[in-house]
């Protein structure tokens, strides 16, 4: 059973951003898998640098699709992309460093997928409006 399964609660009503939600949450699967087998820092290294250029690519098509419908809270809605931009960046730098490799991937994935659920059953959903009408 994977770390995180996509629910149809998880969809904003955009079909853009349901698939970059649902690929961010297949990368997170796949840190979460990486670390319960024991993976090497270059493997888990590789898997955050892939989570990270995904979520910028994803922040950019989200925030330009809010920019394009008018969205009011879009600049506070980007701050909260920074945050977790800035969070995962730290988290990533100290399990490079190497402390408590063992336990900073665990503590990263459940960070992660707090976050990215809140964000999206929170955050995310306040513009579900914008493309569903409702």
């Amino acid at each position: 059973m994977p770390f995180i399964q996509w629910t149809p609660e998880f969809s904003v009503g955009q079909v853009v951003l349901d698939a970059d939600h649902r690929k961010l949450i297949d990368i997170l699967n796949k840190i979460y898998d990486s670390w319960q087998e024991n993976s090497s820092t270059l493997e888990l290294s590789a898997l955050f640098d892939e989570l990270m250029d995904y979520t910028d690519g994803h922040f950019t098509r989200e925030e330009s699709k809010l920019s394009a419908r008018g969205y009011t809270d879009l600049a506070r809605h980007h701050a909260a992309h920074e945050r977790l931009r800035e969070l995962v960046m730290a988290f990533r730098s100290r399990h490079l460093a190497g402390q408590q490799a063992d336990k900073l991937t665990e503590e990263m994935a459940k960070f992660l997928k707090s976050w990215l659920l809140d964000h999206i059953l929170e955050e995310d959903m306040q513009y579900r409006k914008l493309f569903t009408g409702g």
